[in-house]
Order: C-alpha cells, then structure tokens, then sequence
C-alpha cells in the first residue's frame, strides 16, 4: 500500500513529465506555423534530387511537404531536448540560429 506522501511525490513526477512534454509538444507545433510562413516547402528538402538532408541523402518520403512529416517533427523534438538541456532560451521563430544549427 502506497504512503499519501509517496501517492503525491509520484503524481507529482507524473504532472512534470506531462508538463514537459506538453511545453515541447506546444513548441513543436508553433515551429512548423513559422517554418510555414517562411517556406513553401521543407527547408531541408533538395529539390533538384528529392532528397532530404535531415535523413542524409535519403529519398523524401513527403515531397518536401513538411506538415505531418516525422522526420521534421522528429528534428524539432530533437532540438528543442538541445535547447533545453543547454538552458538557453527558446526560439520564438523558426528562422532562429539555434534552431537551424543547434547550440554550439
């Protein structure tokens, strides 16, 4: 049987986590509304050869559209953990360095 302390210290890591990963969830979504605002298709999408860059010389899966695309969700997710972990503030644009490049 679980203490009252113990049932509320692991309710509270609970609500952290899920605080957490709503806050990236959040910064996830508004980076894809900037990066829409800027460019018409994936920034990381060779349109000469249909490759992706992110994914290193893979072929694009989505054509460049990188609305529901994982693999730009996924590099967002990624940089935001960086940033995060850096504790350097977060990028209200997509256009940020910090985004691009990743914290050096």
């Amino acid at each position: 049987m679980i203490g009252g302390e113990e049932m509320s210290m692991s309710t509270s890591k609970k609500t952290v986590d899920e605080k957490h990963k709503e806050a990236k969830k959040q910064w996830v979504q508004k980076m894809i509304r900037s990066a829409k605002l800027h460019h018409k298709v994936c920034p990381f999408y060779d349109r000469k050869k249909k490759f992706c860059f992110i994914k290193l010389g893979e072929r694009c899966p989505y054509d460049g559209k990188f609305d529901n695309c994982s693999v730009f969700v996924e590099f967002l997710e990624k940089r935001y953990d960086e940033i995060v972990e850096s504790g350097k503030p977060l990028p209200i644009d997509f256009e940020d360095p910090l985004v691009q490049f990743g914290v050096t």
